[in-house]
């Protein structure tokens, strides 16, 4: 968990870029979806296990995590700093009754083109408010890292650099392409990556390799396969790093 100075200098760069773009609110939406998860943590310290969730961040005043009604059990709610937590059948209608509450008249939203649930968006537009997509200006506060964040991720591109040096000491051709990757994804279970990873792998034969990614499969490897596993992870804390390099036992074409 970040420390309370951490959260505070979040909270505060959000809400001075709010006040420049003249919002009164923020929604924030992540999903389970790989990439899409993360501003939710981001922001509350709730981490999504299954389906969706938003937090609303007031320009003034605290914050509630909005979780789905059917999702009773989507992560550990013990786990985030926001302590205030609301089930509504629809997220978007609960959100848009909040805003005409609070008569606010422009509310800034974090995934409204991509990661927004269709039946919340359809229950938010029908309010008086202006919804702004804030996609570039959220991304561009928290791509500025504090100290605190930077050694998240140094250990973060640690933990993927072993779990690499792991694969290389274990392969050999005649294994699978899965089989070569395994001894890299022990080490990402063992250090803390959990489930937040997309180890995916570029492969061929006769010294090359296809265009294309996919997922490590059953297909025996030669020595004259080339293979470029895409190693990507986080740590324990969410800090998302990606180390690849090219693998081959015999010759190049």
């Amino acid at each position: 968990m970040p420390s309370q100075g951490e959260i505070e200098r979040r909270y505060r760069a959000l809400r001075d870029a709010m006040r420049r773009d003249g919002l009164d609110a923020l929604i924030v939406c992540g999903n389970q979806y790989a990439g899409f998860e993360g501003a939710v943590r981001y922001v509350s310290g709730f981490e999504i296990v299954h389906r969706y969730a938003y937090v609303l961040l007031p320009r003034e005043g605290e914050l509630t995590i909005v979780f789905p009604l059917e999702a009773r059990w989507i992560g550990d709610k013990n786990k985030p700093w926001v302590r205030d937590h609301v089930w509504p059948e629809i997220p978007g209608a609960w959100i848009r009754q909040r805003t005409l509450d609070a008569g606010w008249k422009r509310v800034g939203v974090y995934g409204l083109d991509f990661v927004m649930a269709v039946r919340d968006y359809r229950e938010l537009a029908k309010g008086p408010f202006e919804l702004v997509s804030w996609d570039f200006q959220f991304d561009m506060v928290r791509a500025v890292k504090s100290d605190e964040e930077l050694a998240n991720v140094r250990e973060a591109m640690d933990i993927v650099v072993h779990g690499f040096r792991a694969l290389v000491d274990a392969y050999q051709p005649g294994k699978t392409e899965a089989e070569i990757m395994a001894p890299a994804v022990e080490v990402y279970f063992a250090r803390g990556a959990g489930p937040r990873m997309m180890n995916i792998v570029l492969s061929g034969t006769n010294g090359e390799a296809e265009a294309s990614f996919k997922v490590p499969g059953h297909r025996v490897v030669s020595p004259d396969d080339l293979m470029l596993y895409s190693l990507e992870i986080t740590n324990a804390e969410g800090y998302w790093v990606e180390f690849s390099r090219a693998l081959i036992a015999g010759s190049l074409s």
